[in-house]
């Protein structure tokens, strides 16, 4: 289904139809806040980690956010802190866990938030080159651990906190328990009244086969690194938020001030997942430059998920590009980028 620019539309309708993304599930845009092509498709899917076998989408599906939580997580933090967000990001995030006194790695005192945001803690951590599927993925440990808190805080420090970036879910349950110490509310209950009633999303938990999870547990908390299941409408509202500066209908639901800096590029990173030189890092989001990567100069601010999810904001277009996909682990990569290019050939130019 389009929306308002349906004509822009019509050939990246049909090849999603014909199969050119491979295993693409949803595509919604947004521009200047209006819905101008909203597109589901079959195929293919997990429920985090789960294989769920072949499904049909539609505007009502639930689908994994995967790595995309993480960004939200991050708005929900901000919410959190407030106006003290600035003092808050240089302040030795241990001192928010004080129980773990003595059960830290050494050196974990120069942690500062700024660092777990930017996944620049220096902990030692091996998600990147250890699939999910294995036992000794860090990521995966951390979940069946008792505290995942404690887990990651008590690894060795690899290097100097700040030197270098490297991916790290663990940093994302930091914040998720900070948004509970700091809130005094179960990281829960305190999104569901400040961030997503407001913005007028539904938390379900239905179906017997998981299909309507809202948002995965760990031991103790929420997954916040991947566990958040999401429709692709509800999905683009928080990009709308973010895109607006943090503003949904006349209130100012996360500082301005903190959704500038999230999505402003604070890092880079030489890793193979930059693909080129194309994304840095923010507060839990990826900051993307395409130079000339298939077709077109843009940049664009992007949560991104394990599989082909991503939830990306170009400011200077006024779009938001929500893309769901079910590329699981099979090895085909870049959909969302070619497909997020194609988006933006088939918009008007930037503003």
């Amino acid at each position: 289904m389009s929306g308002g620019e349906p004509a822009r539309f019509e050939g990246l309708a049909r090849d999603l139809d014909a199969g050119v993304y491979p295993n693409a599930h949803a595509l919604l845009v947004l521009r200047e806040g209006r819905v101008v092509h909203e597109q589901y498709l079959a195929g293919d899917d997990e429920n985090w980690g789960r294989p769920i076998g072949y499904r049909d989408f539609d505007a009502g599906s639930l689908h994994d956010l995967r790595s995309v939580s993480k960004s939200v997580t991050a708005l929900l933090l901000g919410i959190a802190l407030g106006d003290d967000y600035a003092a808050a990001l240089e302040r030795p995030v241990v001192e928010y866990f004080p129980e773990l006194a003595g059960r830290v790695a050494p050196g974990a005192d120069g942690v500062t938030l700024r660092h777990v945001l930017t996944m620049t803690t220096g902990l030692e951590w091996n998600e990147m080159d250890v699939p999910y599927s294995n036992p000794d993925n860090d990521e995966r440990r951390m979940y069946h651990s008792g505290d995942p808190v404690e887990f990651v805080l008590a690894r060795p420090l690899r290097d100097a906190p700040g030197a270098r970036w490297y991916y790290h879910g663990g940093t994302t349950m930091i914040l998720a328990a900070l948004v509970e110490r700091i809130s005094g509310q179960p990281f829960l209950e305190f999104a569901r009244a400040r961030l997503f009633e407001p913005l007028g999303i539904e938390m379900r938990y239905v179906d017997w086969r998981g299909l309507g999870i809202f948002w995965q547990r760990s031991a103790t908390l929420p997954s916040a690194a991947s566990g958040l299941r999401m429709r692709a409408r509800d999905l683009a509202r928080i990009g709308q938020l973010a895109l607006d500066g943090g503003r949904w209908q006349g209130r100012q639901l996360v500082p301005r001030g903190w959704i500038e800096a999230s999505l402003a590029r604070q890092v880079e990173q030489d890793t193979h997942w930059n693909f080129d030189g194309i994304y840095g890092y923010g507060y839990q989001w990826w900051h993307a430059e395409y130079r000339g990567a298939w077709g077109g100069e843009f940049d664009a601010v992007c949560g991104v998920g394990f599989g082909g999810q991503r939830l990306c904001i170009l400011p200077d277009r006024d779009l938001v590009v929500v893309i769901f996909a079910g590329n699981y682990g099979n090895g085909i990569r870049l959909v969302p980028e070619r497909l997020l290019a194609a988006v933006v050939a088939a918009t008007r130019s930037p503003r």
